[in-house]
């Protein structure tokens, strides 16, 4: 590979780079420096950071002081802003200290304990918004390795909710959630001792009992309330042709855009019972709220005069996402010329973004019905193209089914940055 290909590679997190490192690692090691030193993943929020992708490329090299070094003067040097990069660099770090480099645990106690110190310096934020707290929310996952360090964690979030008024219960949820459970007994032992931990269990369980009180209250509401989406999803499970019907009736019998645009989103995710033009004359609405709403609509219904409609888009030049889903949904074998050739010209304009919406548009098309042809052959490009790791998993699966996998993209998956993929990829191979 090229350092160019290499770098596209990488960013989107295949294993083929790893490969490439342990071949001819010199060649790469200015973009390995340039991975540990910042969060590369597409979403991190879905498909979580590429830590372990970045720290087993420098673990290929003799001199991993240089890579940790680098990794731990970005930490150094980070301040609160929102992002992912604190949990991707902290995450590299640990992976290091528990190798046993105790410079990579340094870095981590000294941000952790920078980080605790601002917190309780800070005063109440009219908004409310505090990267701080992410952040340490963050780093006590990372540091959170065995019950002693869980224990320390938890009674320095205790501290900070009996002494900090602006805390709010559930302010640690994610932590208490992904470790809790994990050192449960452990935690209720210790909090009989410790006040701090009494309170950092007694404020998440309160959040956890306000949450499933919610829960119970929106169970007992009729689904007449529900709006939106929710309305949708609840039409599509379990509503009657005759209720569907109803909803229909009621967005045509609509004249105002802006409410057609409310009565449409009852088909956002439940197919539109009836003949869909309207809602395809809808698209060329001056109400931008109704246009986007039939749009999104039409997503969800197979029907001719929905194919025909997006087919004379595309060859007119209408190349949007929105149109890409329409052919998806109604595709056929006929149209797969066509429906690769728009995901080629995203991919060769590198918009990111519109490939990624297509892998969904895609992926969605066969989970939700599997008596019809599907467009298969796109498939490999999501795989290698798709620049979020969680839908690359989404398309390997299907690849699976339809016995697409060869033994070198398996290969290559057992070093991707998704850990789900490695695993599939290891048992494939086994």
């Amino acid at each position: 590979m090229t350092k160019k290909e290499f770098k596209e590679a990488m960013l989107r997190g295949l294993g083929r780079c790893v490969i490439a490192v342990r071949k001819e690692p010199e060649k790469y090691r200015e973009l390995v420096l340039w991975a540990c030193k910042r969060n590369f993943a597409y979403d991190a929020q879905s498909e979580g950071t590429r830590s372990w992708y970045t720290y087993t490329m420098a673990n290929t090299y003799p001199d991993k002081e240089t890579f940790i070094s680098t990794t731990a003067e970005a930490l150094r040097k980070y301040r609160p802003n929102g992002s992912w990069d604190l949990l991707h660099l902290s995450e590299v770090l640990m992976f290091f200290a528990m190798d046993g480099c105790a410079s990579a645990r340094q870095a981590l106690e000294e941000k952790y304990q920078e980080i605790l110190a601002a917190m309780f310096a800070l005063k109440r934020r009219p908004n409310r918004i505090f990267h701080e707290l992410s952040d340490l929310e963050q780093l006590g996952l990372t540091l959170a390795v065995d019950r002693t360090s869980f224990l320390r964690i938890a009674k320095d979030f205790g501290r900070l909710y009996q002494e900090k008024k602006y805390m709010c219960d559930g302010d640690f949820a994610w932590f208490y959630s992904s470790k809790g459970g994990q050192y449960r007994k452990t935690m209720e032992a210790a909090a009989r001792k410790d006040k701090n931990i009494a309170c950092f269990i007694k404020r998440e369980q309160a959040d956890i009992d306000t949450q499933e009180e919610h829960q119970k209250q929106r169970q007992t509401l009729s689904p007449e309330t529900y709006a939106g989406v929710r309305l949708s999803r609840w039409l599509a499970r379990k509503a009657d042709k005759e209720t569907v019907e109803r909803y229909a009736l009621a967005y045509r019998e609509q004249k105002q855009p802006e409410l057609r645009a409310e009565a449409l989103s009852a088909f956002y995710c439940c197919s539109y019972p009836d003949d869909p033009q309207p809602i395809i004359k809808d698209t060329k609405s001056e109400c931008e709220e109704l246009q986007n709403a039939a749009w999104r609509a039409l997503e969800n219904i197979r029907y001719p005069a929905v194919r025909a409609f997006a087919i004379n888009n595309a060859k007119s030049g209408i190349r949007t996402p929105e149109n890409f889903a329409l052919l998806v949904t109604n595709y056929a074998p006929e149209d797969a010329d066509l429906l690769e050739e728009l995901l080629q010209e995203l991919i060769a304009a590198k918009d990111w973004d519109d490939v990624h919406a297509a892998g969904l548009d895609i992926c969605r098309a066969f989970y939700k019905d599997s008596g019809i042809s599907h467009p298969k052959h796109l498939l490999p490009l999501l795989y290698e193209y798709n620049p979020c790791s969680f839908c690359r998993e989404s398309a390997l699966v299907y690849m699976s089914k339809h016995r697409m996998l060869t033994k070198e993209i398996l290969e290559e998956c057992l070093y991707d940055s998704n850990d789900d993929i490695r695993r599939m990829a290891a048992k494939r191979l086994k």
